[in-house]
Protein backbone atom coordinates (compact mmCIF):
# COMPACT_ATOMS: atom_id res chain seq x y z
CA UNK A 1 0.00 0.00 0.00
CA UNK A 2 1.26 3.36 -0.95
CA UNK A 3 1.63 6.08 1.57
CA UNK A 4 -0.49 9.09 1.04
CA UNK A 5 1.34 12.37 1.08
CA UNK A 6 0.73 14.42 4.21
CA UNK A 7 -1.35 17.45 3.78
CA UNK A 8 0.18 20.71 4.75
CA UNK A 9 -1.28 22.07 7.96
CA UNK A 10 -2.70 25.52 7.46
CA UNK A 11 -0.96 28.25 9.37
CA UNK A 12 -3.28 30.20 11.59
CA UNK A 13 -2.98 33.87 11.14
CA UNK A 14 -2.52 35.47 14.45
CA UNK A 15 -4.33 38.72 14.67
CA UNK A 16 -3.19 41.54 16.78
CA UNK A 17 -4.31 41.46 20.38
CA UNK A 18 -7.87 40.16 20.57
CA UNK A 19 -10.24 42.94 21.59
CA UNK A 20 -12.01 42.36 24.86
CA UNK A 21 -15.75 42.86 24.83
CA UNK A 22 -16.93 45.63 27.06
CA UNK A 23 -19.40 44.55 29.65
CA UNK A 24 -22.81 46.18 29.48
CA UNK A 25 -23.50 48.54 32.35
CA UNK A 26 -25.73 47.21 35.08
CA UNK A 27 -29.37 48.22 34.78
CA UNK A 28 -30.33 51.18 36.92
CA UNK A 29 -33.60 51.29 38.76
CA UNK A 30 -35.73 54.32 38.27
CA UNK A 31 -36.41 56.25 41.42
CA UNK A 32 -39.53 57.96 40.07
CA UNK A 33 -42.46 55.88 39.01
CA UNK A 34 -44.47 56.69 35.93
CA UNK A 35 -47.61 58.62 36.65
CA UNK A 36 -50.81 56.67 36.37
CA UNK A 37 -54.43 57.48 36.94
CA UNK A 38 -54.26 56.82 40.68
CA UNK A 39 -51.16 58.71 41.72
CA UNK A 40 -49.63 62.11 41.20
CA UNK A 41 -46.08 60.77 41.27
CA UNK A 42 -45.27 60.72 44.99
CA UNK A 43 -47.64 57.96 46.12
CA UNK A 44 -50.42 60.49 46.62
CA UNK A 45 -53.96 60.16 45.38
CA UNK A 46 -55.09 62.56 42.70
CA UNK A 47 -58.26 63.26 44.66
CA UNK A 48 -58.27 64.45 48.23
CA UNK A 49 -60.56 63.48 51.07
CA UNK A 50 -63.08 66.21 50.25
CA UNK A 51 -63.33 65.02 46.63
CA UNK A 52 -64.13 61.47 47.74
CA UNK A 53 -66.80 62.78 50.12
CA UNK A 54 -68.50 64.71 47.29
CA UNK A 55 -68.33 61.71 44.97
CA UNK A 56 -69.75 59.42 47.70
CA UNK A 57 -72.66 61.79 48.34
CA UNK A 58 -73.32 61.93 44.60
CA UNK A 59 -73.25 58.15 44.27
CA UNK A 60 -75.64 57.88 47.23
CA UNK A 61 -78.07 60.33 45.61
CA UNK A 62 -78.00 58.39 42.33
CA UNK A 63 -78.72 55.11 44.15
CA UNK A 64 -81.54 56.73 46.17
CA UNK A 65 -83.03 58.08 42.94
CA UNK A 66 -83.00 54.63 41.38
CA UNK A 67 -84.62 53.14 44.47
CA UNK A 68 -87.29 55.87 44.47
CA UNK A 69 -88.00 55.16 40.80
CA UNK A 70 -88.44 51.41 41.30
CA UNK A 71 -91.70 49.61 41.99
CA UNK A 72 -95.08 50.29 40.46
CA UNK A 73 -96.32 46.74 40.05
CA UNK A 74 -100.10 46.45 39.92
CA UNK A 75 -101.62 44.20 42.57
CA UNK A 76 -104.40 43.19 40.20
CA UNK A 77 -103.36 42.64 36.54
CA UNK A 78 -106.95 43.37 35.38
CA UNK A 79 -107.08 46.84 36.97
CA UNK A 80 -105.05 49.85 35.79
CA UNK A 81 -104.00 52.39 38.43
CA UNK A 82 -102.12 55.35 36.87
CA UNK A 83 -101.45 56.82 40.32
CA UNK A 84 -99.00 53.99 41.08
CA UNK A 85 -96.84 54.54 38.01
CA UNK A 86 -97.25 58.27 37.42
CA UNK A 87 -96.75 59.37 41.02
CA UNK A 88 -94.77 62.47 42.03
CA UNK A 89 -92.05 60.30 43.54
CA UNK A 90 -91.36 58.36 40.30
CA UNK A 91 -91.88 61.12 37.74
CA UNK A 92 -90.40 64.17 39.49
CA UNK A 93 -88.52 63.45 42.70
CA UNK A 94 -86.41 60.46 41.59
CA UNK A 95 -85.04 62.09 38.39
CA UNK A 96 -84.19 65.27 40.32
CA UNK A 97 -82.30 63.18 42.90
CA UNK A 98 -80.39 61.37 40.16
CA UNK A 99 -79.41 64.58 38.35
CA UNK A 100 -78.33 66.13 41.66
CA UNK A 101 -76.23 63.02 42.30
CA UNK A 102 -74.53 63.26 38.90
CA UNK A 103 -73.82 66.96 39.51
CA UNK A 104 -72.28 66.14 42.91
CA UNK A 105 -70.02 63.50 41.34
CA UNK A 106 -68.87 66.03 38.70
CA UNK A 107 -68.22 68.62 41.41
CA UNK A 108 -66.23 66.02 43.36
CA UNK A 109 -64.09 65.27 40.30
CA UNK A 110 -63.34 68.87 39.35
CA UNK A 111 -63.00 70.47 42.80
CA UNK A 112 -59.43 71.47 43.65
CA UNK A 113 -58.29 71.00 47.21
CA UNK A 114 -56.66 73.90 48.98
CA UNK A 115 -53.02 73.17 49.91
CA UNK A 116 -52.62 72.84 53.68
CA UNK A 117 -48.89 73.70 53.62
CA UNK A 118 -49.63 77.37 52.88
CA UNK A 119 -51.62 77.67 56.11
CA UNK A 120 -48.82 76.17 58.17
CA UNK A 121 -46.17 78.50 56.67
CA UNK A 122 -48.37 81.56 57.27
CA UNK A 123 -48.74 80.68 60.94
CA UNK A 124 -44.99 80.10 61.32
CA UNK A 125 -44.10 83.47 59.77
CA UNK A 126 -46.57 85.34 61.97
CA UNK A 127 -44.79 84.30 65.18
Amino acid sequence: MAKQPQRPTPQRQQAAQPTAKKAAPAPVRRTEKKENIFSAGKNEFIFGRQNFIYMGIGLGLVILGLIAMSGGAMPDPNKWEPGRIYSFRRITLAPIMMVAGFVMVIVGIFKNEQPTTALVSDNASAE
